[in-house]
């Protein structure tokens, strides 16, 4: 990767489906969660229907924002959300787990004076830390931006950059959803699509995908997106 020297770089991450694999438990605690607080459940066209889809937007657009109490409503599903996720990895250790390849090559772009690292998730903050922990990451000095702190995730993945100290419009987003996608294109910067999604992804136009989280497999795409720019 130090091809790249001439021209430094912020790399930022989303966490699910990119970094964590930790389907399908994280969808089935988030859903009953909501169902348990709201007393309904999750519109079942949401991944395709909300404008949004971080943790707070979820549930305030599920909600409405005429629902009394939103902001605690919202903390009582995160609550919730957080002791399902534990009980799901005390009854299953590898329910959260690391893809392949993530955690030495999150170490190996961290030493690389080329990139800087980021982290943007549309994640709470302790739901994100204990995904994070359990697949065995360590993020502890890693810039980080998630839904506790934003609304949307272009707010989110713009406060990540300016936490490590760099304009958004130097960085990268390395994300699995629809959503990601949206984001980088609200902001004007590249994408490099990952996970499950990759051929959804294409098919809505995402010109730059990662397969696996390896070196040369990396460095191609780097030199992709830099070639268009």
């Amino acid at each position: 990767m130090t091809q790249f020297a001439d021209s430094r770089t912020l790399i930022i991450f989303d966490v699910d489906g990119t970094l964590v694999d930790a389907h399908p438990l994280d969808n089935g605690c988030f859903d009953r969660a909501f169902q348990e607080v709201a007393g309904m459940a999750l519109p079942e066209d949401m991944w395709s229907q909300f404008e949004e889809l971080t943790g707070q937007s979820v549930i305030h657009q599920a909600l409405g924002k005429a629902w009394p109490d939103l902001a605690g409503t919202e903390m009582r599903v995160k609550n919730s959300f957080l002791e399902k996720l534990r009980r799901g990895v005390e009854a299953d250790g590898k329910a959260i787990r690391a893809y392949p390849g993530a955690i030495e090559f999150l170490y190996a772009l961290r030493k690389n004076p080329v990139f800087g690292v980021a982290i943007a998730t549309g994640c709470w903050r302790e739901t994100a830390h204990f995904k994070l922990t359990s697949a065995g990451f360590d993020f502890a000095d890693i810039p980080f931006a998630c839904t506790s702190d934003r609304y949307s995730r272009a707010e989110i993945i713009t406060l990540a950059a300016e936490r490590a100290g760099w304009p958004v419009e130097r960085a990268i987003y390395v994300g699995d959803g629809l959503w990601d996608l949206r984001a980088t294109r609200q902001l004007g910067i590249p994408f490099i699509g990952v996970g499950r999604r990759i051929e959804a992804l294409r098919k809505a136009g995402a010109k730059h995908t990662l397969e696996v989280f390896e070196p040369d497999a990396f460095a191609r795409v780097i030199g992709e997106i830099r070639a268009r720019n």
